[in-house]
């Protein structure tokens, strides 16, 4: 017997009625079922074997039967387990036995069907109501992710809506629609750059709001193809409303009621029937697109034809969360109840793996549908660790940070660390009171080696990123823009300091220079003659000679300016020694931006070695302490060296951009200042400096990256673990 099949709405077509029979004379061993059930025609299933649905109303609940339940259910009213068992052998080819009756029993029970439960079956259904009965913490702290709203009850109005839009399910329809979507292709091929210009100012806020709207209007279109579809196959739409996934509005239309649609392609129909109103939408769209003129209504299209209907696809075609695709991928492969059931054979085939214990499958699958259900399972497993990994980190950062932590902790356990747990109870269950056999021992030895791993304190070392490079080197930049005039140095160069390295023109500051000395010289010339004719007498002169003074003051002062700055257009070497780097290209006529690197000059008679460990392994380096060095670059040789220094501090500014995450170092660090200079770079984890130095002398005529093995203090992996989290709980406990 299939698990039931949970979801709100149905409406119970013709069918025949399940019910207790009016009176007997025989004493009654079975419970009546409840009076308002009802069994309709289910699809084959796999094989070809017959199945049928039974409906509960009151719980809005579907249950699919297999022929032996249909059959023992259809002879409910002779009461006893053996009359049914033996009126089913009589009637049909099963072997029917009183125990399967009792299991249908059980299961009526569980499900509430039953009208008069028995003693037991109360007791365990009140055990169970009490069980599912939250407390007022759990809903709080699960609402919060998950809640549904239903806001309207469509389905009268679907079926005034269908009539007038039947012709959407015409081959004609399809026909049009595919047209004007090659048709739309064409003409907007034909104005491309246009077309993906109108990208950009979605990124301002009316922008972004407009597009927001569009996508609320294509989704409300993609529910309303589940809700017609579904109604024109004969369905009952009870409800349409609203969901929040961590605080993301989704809409949703319950179209439960397909469960009992006898036909698969039928249920394939209403799951697929959203995407593809979203896909006939972009198609039109495209058209309108290249119709339309400028504007908001042009916008709104726009949204549609390139958006909406690729984020539909790229969610709804996953079968791993129950949406479309899941549906879909569950009556692909006629499998109802889908995760529940791969679930299930996924765990039992995991504990025979570990445990050989012999129990028999949850339900018999041929081999191929039983590989397919435990890859489904263990890929959904996967899927679902990382969802819910990123939904905890969501809620983290959507709270405040003491809420968020709290919350970021409740969902690791409920989602990731509590099924775990709940499988390991079980393997511990259903191992108590059974020999060990070799499978067990096997797993149990296995399980003994990993914790002695883990606890015992082997590891001596600590890799940390690492750069090889001359102590002295300095990084020469642009001063100010200009381009290249003359190129004076090149690689493997000796230089002094203070030597020039590039030439720059900049027609700016030769212009301010040039207009300066003309000042200058004007001025110098205006105040001789006005200094002769002072000189001669003229009383007039003299006042006219202290202006021209203070004004060449000035002019001369502005030239020094512009002279100081020409000077800038020479990058000149800071330190002496070898020219290690140039930037490429760096030929005659090429641009420069202000701060942008040209040349690199370093000492190359002496070696450093930087390297950079996280605060989780600080505590473990100590002075003085072994080390080797590893390029990047396996053609090179491995270098012995020696701790000389350990930073106290955690570094501010990391001043090794070889080693940044931006230019592909191992080291996150996001950027901040000036871009291109290396004071930008910070560390997005603390990271402390060791500086290191060869054991033998050695020259280096650039910088190389790598990994620094650092001999340590002892620690096991375990600790290290802890310290690792302990030091993200301290940091992001910071308020």
């Amino acid at each position: 017997m299939a698990g039931p099949v949970t979801a709100a709405g149905g409406r119970p077509a013709p069918a025949a009625s399940v019910r207790a029979p009016q009176g007997s004379a025989a004493s009654p061993v079975l419970p009546p079922l409840r009076d308002e059930l009802t069994i309709e025609p289910g699809p084959r299933l796999r094989g070809g074997a017959p199945s049928w649905t039974l409906y509960d109303p009151a719980a809005h609940r579907y249950y699919r039967l297999g022929w032996l339940e249909f059959e023992i259910l259809a002879r409910w009213h002779l009461r006893r387990p053996d009359d049914i068992a033996a009126r089913i052998q009589a009637e049909t080819t099963l072997a029917a036995t009183a125990d399967d009756v009792k299991r249908v029993l059980e299961f009526l029970s569980n499900a509430e069907l039953v009208s008069i439960p028995t003693h037991e079956t109360t007791k365990r259904m009140l055990t169970r109501r009490a069980a599912r009965r939250q407390g007022l913490l759990t809903r709080l702290l699960h609402n919060y992710l998950f809640i549904r709203i239903p806001l309207v009850q469509p389905d009268r109005a679907l079926d005034k809506l269908l009539p007038l839009l039947s012709f959407v399910y015409t081959r004609a329809f399809l026909y049009v629609t595919v047209a004007s979507g090659i048709i739309g292709l064409y003409l907007t091929l034909r104005q491309w750059d246009s077309f993906l210009a109108t990208m950009p100012w979605f990124f301002s806020f009316e922008g972004a709001a407009l597009a927001g709207a569009s996508l609320l209007a294509s989704k409300m279109l993609h529910e309303l193809g589940h809700a017609l579809t579904a109604k024109r196959l004969g369905c009952r739409v009870p409800s349409m409303g609203v969901a929040f996934l961590v605080m993301l509005p989704v809409l949703y239309t319950d179209t439960s009621g397909a469960w009992r649609l006898p036909k698969r392609h039928q249920r394939l129909a209403i799951g697929m029937a959203g995407m593809a109103a979203e896909c006939c939408l972009a198609a039109y769209a495209l058209l309108a697109w290249s119709l339309l003129p400028d504007g908001v209504l042009r916008s709104i299209v726009f949204v549609w034809a390139t958006t909406t209907w690729v984020l539909t696809l790229l969610i709804n075609l996953s079968p791993f969360m129950r949406f479309d695709g899941y549906y879909l991928f569950s009556d692909f492969l006629d499998v109802p109840n889908l995760q529940d059931r791969a679930f299930a054979l996924t765990r039992h085939k995991l504990r025979e793996i570990l445990f050989d214990l012999r129990e028999p499958p949850p339900e018999h699958w041929s081999p191929e549908m039983r590989r397919t259900l435990i890859t489904y399972a263990i890929a959904t497993w996967a899927y679902r660790f990382v969802l819910f990994l990123g939904i905890a980190l969501v809620v983290y950062h959507l709270f405040f940070k003491l809420l968020g932590i709290f919350l970021f902790a409740v969902e690791i356990w409920w989602f990731v660390l509590r099924p775990v747990t709940r499988e390991i109870g079980e393997w511990i269950k259903r191992n108590r009171g059974k020999k060990m056999n070799a499978r067990t021992i096997l797993t149990l030895s296995l399980t003994g080696l990993f914790l002695i791993a883990l606890l015992i304190p082997w590891q001596t070392s600590v890799h940390a990123p690492a750069l090889l490079s001359a102590q002295s080197r300095v990084r020469q930049y642009a001063e100010v823009p200009g381009r290249v005039t003359r190129v004076l140095v090149k690689v493997g160069d000796k230089v002094a300091a203070g030597d020039p390295l590039v030439e720059l023109g900049s027609p700016d500051i030769d212009y301010r220079l040039a207009q300066s000395s003309r000042a200058v010289n004007s001025l110098a010339a205006q105040l001789q003659a006005a200094s002769q004719k002072a000189a001669s007498g003229d009383r007039e002169a003299s006042p006219e000679a202290q202006r021209l003074s203070n004004d060449l003051d000035r002019a001369r002062a502005e030239f020094r300016a512009a002279q100081a700055e020409h000077e800038r257009l020479v990058v000149r070497s800071g330190i002496s020694g070898t020219v290690v780097e140039m930037t490429e290209p760096l030929g005659t006529g090429e641009w420069l931006k202000v701060n942008e690197l040209v040349a690199t000059v370093a000492n190359l008679d002496t070696t450093t070695i930087e390297a950079y460990v996280y605060e989780a392994d600080f505590d473990r380096i100590r002075s003085q302490a072994e080390a080797v060095f590893i390029p990047a670059d396996i053609a090179a040789p491995r270098v012995r060296a020696s701790i000389i220094a350990v930073d106290d501090t955690s570094t501010r500014n990391l001043m090794d951009p070889e080693l940044a995450s931006i230019n592909g170092g191992p080291i996150a660090i996001r950027e901040t200042g000036i871009p291109g200079r290396e004071e930008t770079l910070v560390p997005e984890l603390p990271v402390y400096r060791i500086l290191l130095a060869p054991n033998e002398p050695l020259a280096t005529r650039g910088s190389r990256t790598g990994t620094a093995i650092l001999e340590a203090v002892a620690a096991s992996p375990a600790k290290q673990l802890w310290r690792r989290i302990a030091s993200i709980l301290i940091r992001e406990s910071g308020f």
